[in-house]
């Protein structure tokens, strides 16, 4: 177990190094949004994180609210994590482009490759 936090923790830290980092995302297993871009801190809003279960993989569905009148156009990218916490199928989740217009909800979708996987992170950023 305190070799699993470790190897988390190794994973978070390196990850915040990582060149492509997202302007805000939320985590399936406490609903917690991480906001690393006061804008669309401040212009979107997400609904419930849900999953459910797709041939024997994790399906996850997360609602995205524009609460400005300008279109956002964005990228998401769904990390899946197992039981421990520990990401599955790292590194093979493509950034995704979407647009939602103003005043708009879409719902972010994605389906896990690794039948392991029990949680899920979603990340979005501007498009660059």
């Amino acid at each position: 177990m305190r070799i699993s936090v470790i190897l988390f923790s190794a994973a978070m830290v390196l990850s915040g190094c990582a060149q492509n980092t997202s302007g805000i995302s939320i985590d399936s297993s406490n609903q917690n949004v991480v906001l690393g871009n006061e804008v669309l801190g401040k212009s979107l809003e997400f609904g419930n994180a849900k999953t459910s279960e797709v041939n024997e993989r994790l399906l996850a569905q997360v609602m995205v609210t524009n609460k400005s009148s300008e279109s956002q156009n964005l990228q998401y990218r769904f990390n899946w994590y197992d039981e421990q916490g520990l990401e599955v199928d790292s590194g093979k989740s493509p950034w995704r482009q979407f647009i939602v217009y103003g005043n708009d909800t879409v719902t972010l979708q994605g389906v896990a490759l690794n039948p392991n996987a029990k949680n899920f992170r979603v990340s979005l950023r501007n498009v660059q």
